[in-house]
């Protein structure tokens, strides 16, 4: 008995992640034969301390961002609304009552 190939067909794997021991399960029709996988990539489970970094950094200037253009918004609208005549204690010209 030589070594003969066997094409895997992806449908045919159930699993598409290893499991903690690396095994991949295949259909019934690979039972009692010997198959060979190699491992085309290895992914970290968490992001690197650089990916977090950046986000955190692109999350605080947004932050930044979003409250400059609150802040702008907000004078406009309060300016918007003029004096409020009628208004018991109200100075829109801001002097004395003489």
């Amino acid at each position: 008995m030589g070594n003969r190939k066997m094409n895997v067909e992806v449908d045919d794997i159930r699993t598409k992640e290893a499991d903690d021991r690396g095994r991949l399960y295949l259909g019934t029709e690979y039972a009692n034969k010997r198959i060979t996988v190699a491992i085309v990539e290895v992914a970290e489970d968490q992001p690197n301390e650089d990916e977090l970094a950046a986000a955190y950094r692109n999350a605080a200037e947004s932050a930044r961002e979003i409250t400059r253009e609150f802040e702008q918004v907000s004078d406009e609208a309060w300016e918007s609304l003029g004096p409020a005549p009628g208004v018991e204690g109200y100075d829109a010209d801001g002097g004395n009552d003489e």
